[in-house]
């Protein structure tokens, strides 16, 4: 979710000898890399000197429900405390892994990992960082009577070890392919002590470049510059207040007008007006997020896989795109974007949409005289509110009848976790390894599994996929592992956006990040 790079895995003593920088693993893992075509990492900033003070008033998409980093589930919640913690490692705009309180790191062998870490960070309590707060961070996340939802991502970690005051030393059970793209997720080191003095729902304690000092509920965050940030000289910004307004138009009418000065989205219909202008000016663009229905496989009638297909079938990408997005999306069938190293321009349902296959599926399910179905979706994502509409018309040419059900964000969640739903519009970040979409949303063991799909073929799949640490070797698995999962059909993915953000010509440093982590480390205000 923020910086790191990649490099190649060779066997042996290779291995052993081998320490993790900046270059190094993009080298190694080929299938991790930076996404042709896409500016470096950094280049957004190299506009003039960076400037200390000021505050960014920030205006996101959706509340935060819980700042607890091990329990936080929502996207609205990550967004504000991952510039309140630190993971180990990071992965920059173009896809490569950097160090964050781990400064390098090697694979001694197989199962083995060491990470060397900073020696200078200080929690927001005053505690000093050691590698006894990474120890307690993965022990915590770990044990399974904390139910943590991380916990599915580190399967194969046996435990973690302080190796002195400043090494951390990771054990495997079995190789992991992925484990670096991993750390780069909702792993942000914890401090013991922190999460005894306060409740971490509520007051996020850690070695971030801004400490927490205050959540209006309903109203808004703020977070100040944290003056003993062990990265000398940042963060830059005195001050963040994060806001939730209610819909893309009010976020760009209080860009506007200077209540805010950095906005998340924009009305799409509104972008290629705003493209000729100067103020709002938009960050590069990088198409990082994939968008999918959900078809909750766990009852019928989506336990029925010839109704998935149907569906799949029956959707029409390239109109959704057209009259949804606006060019801000791109129609795919699968969540690795084309410029990834990853993609594999696989489609099971090439030719869609096909109506009459569509109503073959319908008929031979036994459903051919028409279907009912609900489709769940956040209210305070208009775009996937709309898609809705539209996805309602195109299933009328099948003779299915959609009922659209915009919902405020916790009840939406709420309905995903008690499959209370028929299909649900939804995203997700794949980041720097596809594992990470799988994983978390198809296997059967995974809390993210909303669709309730649950096949031993599946996760044989997955885990083959992942335990696998050969980069060439994942690389030949995944199109199949991509077409399986396209004709099980839980998951349909329809588009990929091209992520960026809105802000005042004098607000720079901020980019997508393939993590869709807003660190606001490098950010600064002319």
């Amino acid at each position: 979710m923020s910086d790191h790079e990649p490099h190649d895995t060779s066997a042996g003593d290779a291995i052993s000898r081998f320490v993790l920088t900046r270059r190094a693993w993009l080298a190694r893992a080929a299938g991790v890399g930076a996404a042709a075509g896409l500016l470096g990492p950094r280049a957004v900033l190299a506009q003039g000197t960076p400037k200390r003070g000021g505050t960014l008033r920030v205006a996101t998409v959706d509340k935060p429900v819980n700042m607890d980093p091990g329990y936080a589930q929502l996207y609205s919640s990550l967004q504000i405390y991952q510039n309140v913690y630190n993971k180990l490692a990071y992965v920059d705009e173009a896809g490569q892994f950097i160090p964050g309180l781990a400064k390098s790191w090697k694979q001694e062998n197989d199962k083995t990992w060491l990470f060397e870490l900073v020696d200078n960070a200080v929690f927001h309590n005053g505690e000093p960082f050691t590698a006894q707060d990474v120890v307690f961070t993965f022990t915590r996340l770990l044990d399974a009577k904390n139910k943590l939802p991380m916990r599915i991502f580190f399967s194969p970690v046996e435990g973690v070890e302080a190796v002195g005051q400043y090494q951390a030393r990771f054990h495997l059970a079995k190789p992991f392919g992925p484990l670096l793209a991993m750390l780069t997720q909702a792993t942000e080191i914890v401090n013991e002590k922190a999460l005894k003095e306060k409740d971490p729902k509520l007051v996020p304690i850690g070695t971030g470049p801004y400490r927490f000092v205050e959540w209006v509920k309903d109203d808004h965050v703020t977070l100040e510059r944290w003056d003993k940030y062990f990265r000398p000289g940042r963060p830059y910004i005195d001050r963040i207040i994060f806001h939730a307004p209610a819909d893309d138009t009010v976020r760009l009418t209080g860009l506007q007008t200077g209540r805010f000065n950095w906005i998340q989205t924009v009305p799409p219909q509104r972008i290629p007006e705003l493209e000729r202008g100067r103020d709002p000016k938009a960050s590069p663009g990088r198409p990082y997020l994939p968008f999918f229905l959900m078809l909750n496989a766990s009852k019928p009638p989506f336990s029925d896989r010839r109704l998935r297909q149907a569906i799949a079938w029956a959707i029409d990408r390239a109109e959704i795109v057209k009259l949804v997005y606006f060019g801000s999306h791109v129609p795919t069938a699968e969540p690795t974007p084309e410029t990834s190293p990853w993609a594999t321009g696989v489609n099971a349902h090439k030719g869609g949409p096909d109506v009459a296959r569509a109503k073959q599926l319908l008929s031979e399910a036994g459903a051919g005289g028409g279907l009912t179905l609900t489709y769940l979706v956040k209210s305070q994502v208009p775009v996937l509110v709309k898609t809705g509409e539209i996805l309602r018309e195109q299933f009328k040419k099948v003779g299915i009848t959609l009922d659209v059900q915009p919902m405020e964000s916790g009840q939406y969640f709420e309905s995903l976790v008690g499959k209370k739903f028929d299909i649900a519009g939804a995203w997700w970040s794949v980041t720097v390894d596809p594992d990470m979409f799988y994983s978390p949303l198809q296997h059967s063991t995974s809390p993210w599994n909303f669709s309730g799909f649950k096949s031993e073929e599946a996760d044989r799949r997955i885990d083959a996929f992942r335990f696998t640490t050969n980069p060439a070797a994942r690389k030949k698995m995944y199109p199949d592992l991509v077409r399986w999962f396209q004709e099980e059909g839980s998951l349909i993915v329809f588009s990929n956006e091209i992520q960026r953000y809105w802000m005042k010509p004098n607000v720079y440093g901020s980019v997508p990040l393939p993590s869709l982590e807003l660190r606001f480390e490098e950010s600064w205000i002319g």
